[in-house]
């Protein structure tokens, strides 16, 4: 297989192990809004990381290195405005009557979740693949990158999940990790799948 092929299925693979492991955490009802956004925060944060390893290894290979870097600086600056919010607004006030759920939400920002643990290793064993087989990199679009996009959209999904679900329709705080993780999941899968070149 060619390059193209390689990255496309290094793509699929990662974005199907991420499918499994969250699917498996609804089942056992051990997911939350919480846990669904902190993994596409660290999809994302993973991705950029990677992204500034190639300005300091394979500068020669980008189109444009100063913005490259200026838009992988502001990708930081904003993951770490979306990290303080997902904690604090979706970790810990949302859930705040439900201390099953906050363990949880605890559980995975301490590292202690299996299935969480396994899908960050595989983000990272994909953006190690693809910096090893990508020969350029010339993203102009880099600060609104898919993962970004998919943040926005996701957040302003979570606090209309969480009001419709619990203010509107009175469910129950144990199975709105099981109701709400479908367009989660259809959201991540169309801007991922879109995005694979």
């Amino acid at each position: 297989m060619n390059t193209f092929t390689n990255n496309k299925a290094a793509k699929y693979t990662s974005l199907f192990l991420f499918f499994v492991f969250t699917l498996i955490e609804v089942y056992y009802k051990q997911t939350s809004i919480f846990y669904i956004l902190y993994l596409f925060w660290f999809d994302e944060l993973i991705k950029t990381v990677f992204e500034r390893i190639t300005y300091m290894f394979k500068k020669e290979k980008i189109e444009n290195p100063i913005q490259f870097l200026q838009n992988v600086k502001n990708k930081f600056f904003m993951l770490f405005v979306y990290f303080i919010f997902i904690v604090i607004i979706f970790g810990l006030v949302i859930d705040r009557n439900d201390f099953d759920l906050i363990g949880i939400n605890l559980t995975v920002l301490a590292f202690q979740n299996i299935f969480f643990n396994f899908s960050i290793i595989t983000f990272i064993l994909r953006e190690f693949y693809l910096y090893i087989n990508t020969l350029k990199s010339n993203d102009d679009n880099y600060s609104v990158s898919n993962g970004i996009i998919i943040l926005h959209i996701s957040i302003i999904l979570g606090i209309f999940s969480w009001f419709l679900l619990t203010k509107k329709l009175h469910v129950s705080m144990e199975f709105i990790g099981i109701i709400s993780i479908t367009p989660f999941l259809l959201l991540k899968a169309f801007f991922e799948i879109n995005s694979v070149d």
